[in-house]
């Protein structure tokens, strides 16, 4: 874990890293973020922001590519995720700039082990009966419970979930349960599709 400064975008997104969105920038302090990541790297961060408030867990993201740019400086951007973060303290503006920053303490998320053997097996499972055309592309030995989740397209209270959960068995338990849960989704859809092929 390292603690560092990084000005603040929040969101009502939570991305895991190797995820990529795309943001439309129309606020004068975000204007303002999008020129000094110009010039500083392109580097920021998303506090995950639930029902109006700060989750205290964001990502750090990057942007990958400025997509247009607008007369009044407005902008449509693409930022991919490259870590996540746990906010220490937020302030509403950081130093003299428009936009909010704050003290954080990044996860390190390249640093998580590869996943056990037995969730593994159910993830093989499960793609191979919902999308085998999928399977080869997705898997491989060393995905970490995030390469999961993005693959299990897990939604945003469940990353926070996820990213909140203290030990790695709490980690996969989660995953091994939104697994389950598709896979209960998937019987479901085939048993409807099969009654109306019978009618």
């Amino acid at each position: 874990m390292q603690k560092t400064q990084l000005a603040l975008f929040p969101l009502q997104i939570f991305l895991l890293p190797g995820e990529v969105t795309r943001l439309h920038i129309f606020e004068d302090r975000y204007k303002q973020l999008l020129e000094d990541c110009g010039s500083s790297g392109g580097t920021f961060g998303i506090p995950y922001a639930l029902n109006g408030y700060l989750s205290g867990f964001g990502c750090v993201v990057s942007v990958t590519r400025v997509i247009k740019r607008y007369p009044n400086g407005s902008a449509d951007i693409e930022v991919g995720c490259t870590d996540i973060f746990k906010v220490d303290q937020f302030y509403m503006r950081m130093g003299e700039k428009l936009y909010p920053g704050g003290d954080v303490v990044v996860l390190n998320a390249g640093d998580l082990e590869p996943v056990s053997k037995e969730l593994m097996e159910k993830l093989d499972r499960y793609i191979k009966e919902s999308d085998p055309a999928k399977f080869e592309a997705l898997l491989s030995p060393a995905l970490n419970v995030f390469d999961i989740a993005i693959i299990l397209n897990l939604d945003e209270e469940n990353k926070l979930k996820l990213v909140k959960a203290r030990t790695g068995a709490k980690r996969e338990r989660i995953l091994s349960d939104q697994i389950m849960f598709l896979e209960a989704i998937e019987k479901q859809k085939a048993s409807i599709d099969g009654e109306i092929f019978l009618n």
